[in-house]
């Protein structure tokens, strides 16, 4: 009888066995760990886009200046826009911090496949996976309108060190944390090296990354 485990065995196993079940997980998991990150690209997509269909728009002055502006096409527009933008930060915000631990790791240690930690860390994503769940819930519940000056601080701000600040408030918090904290786990398995080490390396390239967004006005 085999004992490899089952994909929902190790979305759980992240959880209640850590360690363990990042063991379990190789370079054989990488579409798997990819179909996680994908599921959270395409639920919080759904999700900002559903809280943008709740926003009163009409009363932003960029788009109140515009003549015969309709408020409900400009928040499809924009649902559609913003949701695109948030897929594409979930799958680069999987994709870069795990090149930038690969390359410093693979530096420090000699060990470790990138394939292998590519998977791992789409399986410690599965936390955002939850919130981004919560989120959606959230914004389909949610009865009358959503307060457009949540859009204007994250769209229209402007200054990097304000832009990079407001880019660490919206990428720590609960659900996050745990997420880089099972990251930390996978790389101390995947490099074979120390929790200690592997989270330095790891808040360091969450930290670049972090930056780097705020550079892109992205």
């Amino acid at each position: 009888m085999s004992s490899e485990k089952s994909f929902a065995q190790k979305l759980m196993g992240i959880f209640t066995h850590p360690r363990s079940t990042f063991e379990a997980i190789t370079e054989k998991d990488l579409t798997r760990g990819f179909v996680v990150v994908l599921l959270v690209a395409i639920v919080g997509a759904l999700a900002s886009a559903q809280y943008i269909s709740k926003m009163d728009l009409s009363s932003l002055p960029r788009i109140g200046l515009l003549p015969g502006a309709d408020a409900s096409s400009l928040r499809g527009s924009l649902g559609i826009v913003t949701g695109v933008i948030t897929g594409i930060r979930t799958v680069t915000g999987w994709l870069i911090p795990a090149l930038i631990i690969y390359v410093i790791a693979k530096l420090s240690t000699g060990e470790g496949g990138l394939k292998r930690l590519l998977a791992q860390t789409g399986f410690a994503s599965t936390p955002l996976l939850i919130q981004h769940m919560l989120r959606l819930i959230d914004a389909y519940a949610m009865q009358g309108s959503l307060r457009n000056d949540l859009f204007q601080t994250g769209a229209l701000i402007t200054g990097l060190s304000q832009r990079i600040i407001n880019q660490a408030l919206n990428s720590l918090n609960l659900f996050s944390l745990v997420t880089i904290s099972l990251t930390i786990v996978a790389a101390s398995v995947t490099f074979r090296s120390s929790k200690k080490k592997m989270a330095m390396i790891t808040v360091v390239s969450y930290a670049l990354w972090i930056i780097l967004m705020g550079l892109s006005y992205f």
